[in-house]
């Protein structure tokens, strides 16, 4: 694939009939960040196909994706006035075109099914798989389970002790400062139980609540001086399913931050079950920090 899409924002597009929620979230970032806007088409040749009918199909419908992608981009430049937007339709499957694209954007941005994006995102689908392995940061546009957050709606973020939690930390802080909003930091935490049955803090019943406190404020700290005009809430939930609490948080977020772990690319993946859940089931849109 030929594009150069070094530092800008990347959007992947299958509804070429109107302008959908992802594209317009990409142009908002592109915006933020004073960078280039790259919409993406994807074809993807159907299996039931042989191969001069998909060649047939794909012949005719090429100019037409590519009429209806420019006709976006027209339509943002001319609302947008400045506004540096470039087109791409390109054979082979969405995921796969996005990940290779992703080795040089600033960030890629998906949608789900019934806002604008490649499919509906269940493991396996095109977010999904963009969302784990993609090179650059990701931002997941999901369905609105609520009403669309106000504009100063804050970041949130899980604060936890995982390998990578400090890069997830330091997103969560710079996309608070780049929107001009405040940040949520959650850490859940529960009670163990130590070897021979006895509860953790049993003797001191404050220690694991203040041993929590003091990782939330560690890991604030790390990133905290950065960011010195971001208004930051603290808050600890005891609960044994953080997933669950934070999906409940996301109700009242703008933006969730999750993590990732590995290589960025094929053997990249989602860092545990929360980031997962939230990716699932969250709220509000989900950005995946590298």
């Amino acid at each position: 694939m030929s594009m150069d899409v070094t530092g800008r924002v990347l959007a992947g597009v299958d509804d070429l009939t109107g302008i959908a929620p992802a594209v317009l979230a990409a142009l908002a970032e592109a915006r933020r960040t004073r960078a280039g806007l790259t919409l993406v088409h994807a074809f993807a040749s159907p299996p039931a196909f042989g191969p001069s009918l998909w060649l047939n199909a794909y012949t005719a419908a090429l100019p037409e994706a590519r009429d209806l992608l420019e006709r976006q981009a027209a339509r943002l430049r001319a609302e947008h006035d400045g506004l540096d937007v470039d087109t791409h339709v390109v054979v082979g499957h969405p995921a796969a075109v996005l990940i290779d694209a992703s080795r040089a954007a600033r960030l890629t941005v998906v949608g789900c099914r019934g806002v604008g994006g490649f499919t509906e995102l269940l493991l396996g689908s095109v977010s999904a798989q963009v969302a784990a392995h993609a090179h650059s940061p990701v931002l997941v546009i999901r369905p609105p389970g609520r009403e669309q957050p106000d504009v100063d709606a804050p970041v949130l973020v899980g604060v936890d002790q995982a390998p990578g939690g400090t890069a997830v930390v330091e997103s969560a802080f710079a996309h608070a400062q780049a929107r001009g909003v405040g940040m949520v930091a959650v850490h859940c935490w529960a009670s163990m139980a130590a070897p021979g049955g006895d509860a953790y803090g049993e003797h001191d019943p404050s220690a694991p609540e203040a041993a929590a406190q003091q990782l939330l404020d560690d890991a604030l700290n790390a990133a905290r001086h950065r960011y010195p005009q971001v208004r930051v809430i603290r808050r600890l939930i005891r609960t044994g399913a953080p997933g669950a609490a934070l999906v409940r948080e996301s109700a009242e977020a703008g933006l969730v931050v999750v993590g990732s772990r590995g290589h960025a690319g094929a053997a990249g993946v989602l860092r545990g079950s929360v980031s997962q859940v939230l990716l699932h089931h969250a709220h509000c849109p989900v950005a995946v920090a590298r």
